[in-house]
Parts: C-alpha cells; structure tokens; sequence
C-alpha cells in the first residue's frame, strides 16, 4: 500500500514538472528565429565549461563574486553526486532492500562521495546564510522563494544523513565510508534501528525533493533547468552582435522590438536562465552610481513580460509593451525591480560597457535586448532624449557628433604633413582618425602623438581627410540603426575605392565597430588599434623607446578595448617599455569600472553620482602621477574627473603621447 501511493506521488510529481516545462517551452516558440546551432563543439565546450564545471562562477578577480561561485559550485557538483543516491532512494520506495551495492567496489566508493558532498552542501548553505544575513550584500535577490529553497536543501542533507545513520544502527556497525553520517550516528546515540524513523525521515525527504523538482519551473531556481542549455547557446561572435535590420524592405512597418514576441527565443530564453545572482548588478556602472537601470531587471523585466503575456499570445490578443514610461520604485535592499514592463529611463543609462555580460554565469546578453529596445523607441516611436535630437542631426549632416564641417576634419594635422589616401593610394595602413581626435581639442593630441610615432618609424600612412565620416558607434548603440546603416556603407565604399587593405584606429570603438560590424555590410579589412600596431612597430625594431620615463602610472581599460576587444596586455607591455611603473587600479582588466561615455552616454546628461568620477577617484587611489589609457572618449571623462577633483598634479594620457615622448 506505502509502494502505491509513493508510485502515485511520484507520478504525479513528474507528470506535472514536465508538464510545466512544455508550458515554458512553448512559450519560446513565440520568439523569432535565430541560429544558435552553429560551431557545435565549441558550444558543447561552453556549456561544460561553464555549466557543468561551473567555471562561470570565476570569471573576474572579486572577493564576494568568487565567494559565491564556491558556495553554488559545491551545491551543484553535490546534487551531481547526490542524484545518484536518490535514484537509489526512490527505487527503495518500491523496492526496500534494493541498493547499488551489486558495482562492488565503486559502491563504498559512491557512498562515500554523496557522504562528503552532503556534508559539503550544508558547508555551502552556512555560507550562504552567512552571506545574507552577516554581509548583506546589496546585489542579492531577498525573495522569499530563496530562503525557501536552502530551507529544502538543508532538510535534503540532513535527512539523507540521518537516514545513513539509520542504516548502520540495522547493520549494528559504523561505516567507515560515511564519516559524517557517523557523526549524526554518535550525536544522536542512535543504539538500535527504528523503523517507524526511517520511514518518516523517508517520506520528509522524498516529498521535499518532489516538492523541489515541483518548485524549479515555478520560480527563480528554472536556472537549473536553463543554465547549461544557455551556455550551450551563448553568442560566440562579436560581444554586442546585433540583429540586422532590413531596411530595404518596403513591407515591414517597424524597426526594433516593442513587444516580447518580437524578441528572438534566445532573448526569452535568457530569462528563464538568470540566476537573479546579481552579479550583473554590482558591476554595472550605473547600477553603482545611483542611475535606474539595473542589468539583471532588464532580463527578469522580459522574462514576467512574457509570463504576464502568455495568454495573449495563446490566444493572439494585443501584447502589453516591454517598454513603460513609468519609473519602478525601489526595494527595501536598494535596487530597482521592474515587475513585467522596464522603465525608458533605464534603458538610455546603459554605457554598452558589457560588465554585466562579462560576469554572467548563463551566458545572458543585456545589451542586445536595450538596443533592440531603444531600436523600436528612436526608429519606429521616434521617443528619446532631447538631447540626443542635435547629437542625431550632427551625425546626419556633418557626419559627426560635434556637428563641425568636413573642411575642417585636418585641422589637427597642420604642420604635421600628414598625407591623404588621394595623395599617397598605395599607403601601408589607412590611419583612420574617428571623430573626437578630429574635434575635440584634447583626442587631437592623441592623433598627433600617433601621427609622429608613424613617422619616426618611417610608415607609410595616409588618412581619409574630409572623406572620413563617424565610423557609426554612437549612433548604432543609441538605436538609430539606419544612421549607423548609412555611415558604414559610405565608409565602405570610400575603403574599397581606394583598395584600402589594413586600417588603424586610436577609438577602441571605431575599432570594434570597423573590425566587427562592418563584416555584415560587406566590409573586410584588417584592422588594428594602435595600441596593437604600436606593439609591432617595437617588436619590428622600427621605433626604440629609450628614453625612460621614470615615473608612476596606472592604466585605464577601455571598455571596447578590454571586455569587448579583449586587448589588455598589449598596452600594458608599451608602458613597461617606456619606463613607467604601473600600479593597478582595484577594478583593472576585465574588471575594469567604465569612464561614462560608452553607448552614446558621452552626450546625455548624466544623473546619480557621475561614473568618471568614480573611476577617476579609483586610479588616484593608486597614487600614480599618470593615468594612461587607449582611447579618447575615456581621455575626455578622465581629464574632467581629474579637473573636477583639482588634481593639478596627474597628468591624463593616450598611449601614443607616452610612446612619443619615450621614442628615441
């Protein structure tokens, strides 16, 4: 009669989980197309890495981030170990004397691994309540249903133990291969078996355990269920890959996403794979610098978008938008959560820096989904930002942001005899200068120093002069793709009249942009950031830095140079040569806290605490008289970080004007 209605449970249980997990898988299918399925063995090794390895968990140097990943690895890699134990436990139900004690020699061995890794779960609960209640970190979902989930394991674990030590007591002798499981048996003085215990410490753990399987397509916890399929799905090109748009067709009446069906079934499906660690969150630059936007509550924002619109897609009825101009309100631990719809004002927050993808453990991707967003907002609504309305025409008429004329994009060459491609056609590299070293007084420093390291090292270089036009970044990142359209097929069309081969730029975001973006539009070339060139130029022997200049700096990791272009050591290896000591900032490489400028933030106006200077503040921590970085929008935000601060005594430099005054 027990056996039954277990068999009942248990059926029931199951029946309902898979049930609940058609009902989600369903909902993906309204996602549009996309291709995920490419480079096989390369996603596989992803999702071992990272999902089954937990090597996700890893991925930057901080203290409570690595804390965390040792406290979810040692409760993954135990329900991976445990499983086995509960295969046995649940065969039992039916079976009472069966067990796996017929592999001979691997059982003792099994018993003494689901032993340890029981014990080493509940290490890892300790660690989390200790986490939440002594340290608090503001990051961390509160929700009850986390609680309630370390409620169920601990009951797991401790029932499991018990149970083994039932189980020596019937066989009247301590197992040697459960030493922990001993100790439940000598704590608790267990002298003879009690069959009447064992069946209710059985029942406990078996309805605990359906309850959990029950619980995870119900809650946060469907990260179990998606995580190693969304790392098996992970981008594996371009860090902030797009989808395109086709602006050709005369049919389609908007551009962008406004609804959760417009969204592609990768989109949707990571949102059933966020951990809701927050992780994202307490990297994100403007989630630390009191802005609204919040990483992880653009994913979750989709997520309860498409549960709170399931039956409207079921039965074809009118969506809900994703996107809502009202502003959430924010939780008793500090952040904001946006319930089913994401306020507009977070989405023109986000500096596209991609520390919130870098830290991700399921692989999610922010960015795309704020892009697809203000895509719909500035394409199709024609809603954004007033101030952005001259950014945009600048661009549109002067093929610029600064909005000054092509005549005057040379003017940082004067007397520096700088060629153009007309004048030179074969040329080794094509310099191509971008917009602020064209007009902002401070980056036209930057292309002088480049210009006069070329020299030196006698390249044959030439520049495009007024037939350059802004390589699309800002535009792009901002939602207005068909600017960003049209920039780069004139830009194209200009390299491929002059045969251009090999071209090098000093904006880490003209380089991500020329070397990723342009590929699509049919745009190959190899390009180069000069911190790279300058690299081989050393290498070659064509330029030799002696004179040492002696003095302290730290380095500043652009963005786009760092976390999206994954070029660290190379400027790093120039400074070293050039004789500066380097001192690290505490958020350095891939940890990098950005300047404020990335994804167009460089003309909105900022609220909260101002991201440069809180990066300027980290690299005077360091007490070096330079700061150096590679890229003149982080030039810009850090020289005004280091006037606001009245921090006369630091100097703000590009690698190339180190380079130039080391040059021999």
């Amino acid at each position: 009669m027990e056996s039954l209605i277990f068999g009942i449970v248990l059926l029931a249980s199951i029946g309902y989980f898979f049930y609940r997990v058609n009902y989600l898988y369903s909902l993906l299918k309204f996602g549009q197309k996309e291709n995920r399925f490419d480079n096989p063995f390369e996603r596989l090794n992803s999702a071992v890495k990272n999902g089954l390895l937990q090597m996700c968990h890893f991925k930057v140097n901080d203290k409570d981030i690595n804390y965390a990943g040792i406290m979810h690895a040692l409760i993954f890699f135990g329900f991976v170990v445990l499983v086995f134990g509960e295969i046995e436990l649940i065969i039992k139900g039916f079976i009472p004397s069966f067990s796996f004690s017929f592999l001979g020699v691997l059982y003792p061995i099994y018993l003494f691994l689901e032993d340890l890794f029981a014990f080493l779960v509940l290490v890892a609960i300790v660690m989390s309540l200790i986490r939440r209640f002594v340290w608090h970190p503001k990051k961390l979902n509160y929700h009850f249903s986390a609680y309630l989930i370390l409620i169920f394991i601990t009951i797991l674990m401790l029932t499991l133990l018990y149970m083994a030590a039932l189980e020596m007591a019937k066989a009247n002798q301590i197992n040697p291969y459960e030493p922990f499981a001993s100790i439940v048996y000598r704590l608790l003085n267990i002298n003879s078996y009690n069959e009447l215990a064992y069946h209710i410490a059985f029942w406990v753990h078996m309805i605990v355990l359906l309850a959990f399987l029950d619980f995870i397509p119900n809650s946060k916890h469907l990260h179990i269920l998606a995580g190693i399929p969304n790392n098996y799905f992970v981008n594996l090109g371009p860090s902030m890959a797009l989808r395109d748009l086709n602006f050709e067709d005369e049919n389609v009446e908007s551009f962008g996403v406004k609804n959760i069906n417009e969204l592609t079934w990768k989109q949707l499906l990571d949102g059933y794979a966020c951990t809701e660690c927050g992780r994202c969150a307490q990297v994100c630059p403007a989630a630390n610098t009191n802005k609204v936007l919040v990483p992880r509550e653009i994913i979750l924002g989709i997520k309860e978008n498409l549960f709170h619109n399931a039956q409207n897609l079921f039965n074809k009825k009118e969506l809900i938008p994703i996107v809502t101009n009202e502003l959430p309100k924010d939780n008793p631990h500090g952040y904001y959560e946006y319930g089913f719809t994401i306020p507009d004002k977070a989405l023109w927050q986000c500096t596209t820096c991609g520390a919130c993808q870098n830290v991700c453990p399921v692989g999610n991707e922010h960015i795309r989904d704020m892009i697809d967003l203000k895509r719909y907002a500035v394409l199709t609504q024609g809603e954004f930002p007033e101030k952005l309305v001259p950014i945009f025409n600048n661009i549109e008429t002067n093929s610029n942001p600064w909005g000054i004329n092509a005549d005057y994009r040379l003017d940082w060459a004067k007397g520096l005899d700088v060629k153009t491609i007309d004048e030179v056609p074969d040329a080794e590299v094509l310099y191509f200068v971008g917009c602020a070293s064209s007009f902002d007084d401070r980056s036209k420093k930057i292309a002088q120093s480049f210009v006069k390291v070329l020299q030196k090292a006698n390249v044959k270089f030439a520049v495009l002069g007024k037939k350059e036009k802004c390589c699309g970044d800002n535009a792009r990142r901002l939602g207005n793709e068909y600017l960003f359209y049209n920039l780069a097929l004139e830009n194209i069309e200009t390299f491929k009249s002059y045969n251009v081969k090999k071209i090098v730029t000093t904006c880490p975001h003209g380089y991500y942009t020329l070397k990723n973006e342009y590929k699509k539009l049919g745009g190959e070339f190899e390009v180069l950031h000069h911190s790279q060139f300058i690299g081989q130029l050393l290498k070659e022997g064509r330029i030799k830095l002696s004179n040492k200049l002696n003095q302290t700096a730290t380095f500043h990791d652009s963005c786009y140079l760092g976390r999206h272009s994954n070029i660290y050591q190379q400027p790093r290896e120039i400074l070293s040569q050039a004789g500066l000591k380097l001192s690290e900032m505490k958020n350095a490489f891939c940890n990098s806290f950005c300047c404020g400028a990335g994804g167009g933030m460089m003309w909105l106006e900022e609220e909260g605490t101002r991201m440069n200077k809180v990066r300027t503040n980290q690299a005077i921590d360091t007490s070096a008289s330079n700061i150096v970085t590679a890229c003149p929008f982080c030039m810009i935000m850090l020289d005004d970080g280091v006037k606001d601060l009245s921090r006369d005594d630091i100097s703000v430099l590009d690698i190339a004007q180190v380079v130039e005054k080391s040059m021999a």
